[in-house]
Formats: structure tokens, sequence, C-alpha cells
């Protein structure tokens, strides 16, 4: 009896037909287990995630996605931040994953790294891997800080703030509100920045008391050029500038100074001349405006109708449609969508003078709703429109172009674009700029005027009411689930209907 209850124990027959189930049933986990594995290393390999947020603030636009798929060499993205940080903050995990979507998108060209800045390394194959040799070789990354986005090619760097990744308003009140993402725009411009193959180059001038424009030159930047500063009494004007700017003179030009801006346009250059609202008397720099055929009249513009922020005085202004002909969004800057915000505007008449120009108002005030008040006696005692006030229309900013030729006897256009300082101050373009397009026209003018690339302008994507994502983790949290509990469940109700059968 013994020996008939071992041998059925030790049925080799039966061992064998056990034994390949099990084998079956280990095989059978442990392809669940890889294929677990190698979905979460594709997941962040090619960024395979759900974007369920109403307006899409995960998924990239067609110019950017179009761009990175074209980057031909590497570019390392460094993050000055622990990644653990990153992930455990709402507002950084959401650049993050934008990032792991950026690399995924260029084919893995985009290397992001997550570096702690108070560690001085990173991982590279230039300047020894130290921050502070990558910041010595670059100019441009001076004044990076932790959380700052490095952007690094084998020609130039750049930062990208995470602030600037976002799009914010700010109401009459003064009260500001993030209202979405300009990622796309603020990343795809760097990259344009370290990528192009020449570089356009933007001259400040700055021995008249000229105001800075940081950030002016940070759109310019953002656009392709590598700006610099000129002390127009004693330096030459680079010959390599392609924009020269004076922004807000407080101090007369030169006659030797008038005569290098002058042979500088003669020889196909564009100049910007930004005027402040309280422009003293410069006699030698107004008879230069003359010559090209404009007059900054000595008035104030307010409206009536189109004053958006009361408390700052910001009118709304448009750029008429075809005025700026070489650029994309020159339709968008109509009285169809958001005004250009105007500040302490001055208008700017035509005058007799400046034969073979081509003058055209930039931007325009948008009716007969808008009055110009006299200021030629220093002040005036009210901003209410009066009996005696001229009324608008009224150009705020004029683009004057000439016919001529460059140095190697080409024939180009100069351009000279004379507009209000106000309306491009550094106050007024953090403060309001994602409430009026004067930072897209900026970049516009830029673009325009830049003849070795193309800007990418990209619409800031909007918050909405809904912001949920299925990350990486909570993907592989999900094929868990479904790819080996919900497997597991079935084959253990299997091995109960089996043992229930089996003793019936």
């Amino acid at each position: 009896m013994k020996l008939k209850i071992i041998e059925k124990m030790f049925n080799r027959d039966k061992l064998k037909k056990n034994g390949f189930s099990i084998a079956i049933t280990l095989l059978f986990l442990a392809a669940l287990i890889l294929l677990n594995i190698l979905t979460g290393m594709l997941t962040e390999r090619f960024f395979i995630k759900a974007d369920l947020t109403e307006t899409g603030l995960y998924t990239l636009s067609d110019k950017a996605a179009d761009f990175l798929r074209d980057i031909n060499e590497t570019v390392d993205v460094i993050v000055l931040s622990e990644e653990s940080t990153w992930l455990a903050n709402p507002t950084f995990d959401m650049i993050s994953s934008i990032l792991s979507n950026y690399a995924a998108t260029s084919g893995g060209r985009l290397r992001v790294q997550y570096v702690n800045p108070d560690l001085n390394s990173f991982n590279g194959p230039l300047y020894d891997n130290s921050l502070a040799n990558l910041k010595e070789a670059h100019t441009e990354l001076e004044n990076m800080v932790r959380n700052d986005i490095i952007l690094l090619s084998s020609r130039r760097a750049t930062i990208v703030s995470t602030r600037d990744l976002f799009a914010q308003t700010q109401d009459e009140y003064g009260r500001t509100a993030v209202t979405g993402l300009r990622a796309d725009q603020e990343l795809i411009s760097g990259l344009i920045y370290v990528l192009n193959e020449e570089i356009a180059r933007i001259v400040f001038i700055n021995n008249h008391g000229e105001s800075q424009m940081q950030y002016m030159n940070l759109v310019f930047e953002r656009s392709g050029y590598v700006s610099s500063t000129i002390n127009l009494a004693t330096e030459e004007i680079p010959d390599d500038t392609i924009v020269l700017v004076s922004a807000a003179p407080n101090f007369d030009f030169l006659n030797d100074e008038i005569v290098k801006l002058e042979q500088f346009l003669s020889l196909g250059g564009n100049a910007i001349i930004l005027y402040d609202s309280q422009l003293p008397s410069l006699p030698l720099l107004e008879n230069f405006l003359f010559e090209w055929g404009v007059v900054i009249e000595d008035q104030l513009v307010f409206d009536d109708e189109y004053t958006f922020i009361a408390q700052y005085g910001i009118i709304g202004a448009y750029v008429p449609a075809g005025d700026l002909p070489s650029t994309v969004n020159a339709e968008m800057l109509t009285t169809n969508v958001v005004p250009i915000g105007a500040m302490a505007a001055r208008p700017i008449t035509q005058t007799g003078a400046g034969g073979g120009f081509s003058r055209n108002p930039l931007i325009r005030t948008f009716s007969t709703s808008s009055y110009a008040k006299d200021i030629s006696g220093g002040s005036i005692t009210t901003t209410e429109r009066e009996s005696g006030d001229e009324s608008g229309p009224f150009a705020l900013a004029y683009n004057i172009s000439r016919l001529t030729r460059d140095a190697n006897g080409n024939q180009v256009n100069a351009n000279l674009i004379v507009a209000g300082a106000a309306m491009f101050d550094d106050t007024f373009l953090s403060m309001f700029g994602d409430n009026f397009y004067n930072r897209i026209l900026i970049a516009d003018i830029a673009n325009d005027l830049n003849p070795f690339g193309d800007r990418v302008y990209i619409a800031p994507t909007d918050f909405g009411n809904s912001q949920l994502l299925i990350s990486a983790g909570s993907a592989r949290m999900i094929l868990i689930v479904m790819v080996i509990l919900l497997p597991l469940a079935i084959i253990a109700a299997g091995v109960v209907v089996w043992r229930k059968r089996r003793h019936k």
C-alpha cells in the first residue's frame, strides 16, 4: 500500500506535466515583468504619456516638434537643481515633463540632466565637467542661478529662466496671475540661438544716459542675436552690427556721432531710436530724425475708450496689417486681437523732408477716441479730454526705409525705427508682457532685420480648468496593474477553478 502511494507521488509523467505547467507560468510571469520594465524604459525614452489637460499643456506645438526633429547635433540641457526637488514641486514637475518630451522628440539629441549647482559638476565632454569653467567660458552664463535651465551647444550657451516659461497677466490693480505656459516659445528660441551657424549682432549705445533695456535685449537674443554696448563718441560701430539702438537718450548726440550713424545706415544698417516721454531738447538728434522725415511732437496721447490699465496710463494701439510684411504675426497684430500697450506715448508725424524714404506708421492708436495733450509747457493739469485737445488716430512709431548699397555693392534696405521707449522698457515688458503684444512686436522686428535665420513664434498655452496628466510614474503603475496584477489575478482565479473541478 505504501509503495503505491509513493509511486503515485513520484509518477514521472505527472511530475513532467506539473513541472512543465510551472515552467510555463514562471516564463509567463517573467515575460510580464520584462514587458513592464521595457515599457517603463520606453515611457521615459519616447515620452509615452497621455495629455488629458483641457488645453493640451503637455502636447508639443507642431512648430516645436518640427524644429526638434530637425536638430542634427547634441545640445546639453542642464537644469540647475536636483531632480528630486523638481519632481516634488508641481510647477517644476510640469517643466520636467516638457523637457522629457523635448528629449524624446529630438531623438535623444537633447541631453537633459539635473545638476546641483552647489556641487559645481555636470556631465559633459567639455570644461572638465565643471560648472565654474563652463560659466567662465560663456559670458552669457554670468547671472545663472538655481533652477535656471542652461542650453549648451558646441557653439554657444544661453540661460532660460523658469519664470520666463510661464505666461502672466496683470489687472488694472496691479495684481499678477500666472495664466499658462510659454515654455515652447522660450525653449525653442533658446535652442535657435545656440544652434544658429551665424549670429546677428545688436549694439546698444550707452553714452547718452540711455536705458539698459535688458528685457528688450533678451527678446533679441531669443531671436538669434548677440548683444554688446558701445560708446559712440569714442568707439567705432562693429562691422558685424545688424541693429544699432539708442534707448531713451537724455543727452544729445555729437556731430561725429551723427556722422557715424549716417554712415552706418548708408551701408544698409538698421537703427532703432526709442525716445523718452520726457525727452529733453536734443537738437542734433531731432535734426537727424527730421532729415529722415519724422518729428516727435510735444504731446502726450490718451484715449477715452481704449484705456486698458488706467492706473499706469496704458492705452491700446495696434500694428497696421502689412506694415511688417515679412513677419509671421503681422496679421495677428491688428484691431481684432489683444493690442499693443502704449504708455506715456508721444505722437510722431511726417515732415516734408526725407526724400527717397519709405515712411510707414508702425504703431497707431485705435480711433478718434484717442486724443493728445500739449506738453510744450512742461506739464499738463489733467488727463481728461478737453476741447482744445487734438483728436486721433495718431502714429506712435514709424518704420522708415531707404534703398541703398552695402559695402559689397549689393542693393539693400536701411531701416530706421522710431518709437516710444516706455512701450518696450524693462518695467513694461516684465509687468505687462503677456497682456499685450509688445514683446511679440520686438521679436518680429528682430526677425525682420535678421539676415541669418527665422524666429519661431509659438503662442502661449492657457492653463484652462483641467491640469490632469498621466506621467511616467502613473503610466508604470497602470502597466503594473494591467500587465502583472490583473494577469496574476486571472491565473489565481484559474487555479481555484481548476482545483474545484479536480475535486469533483
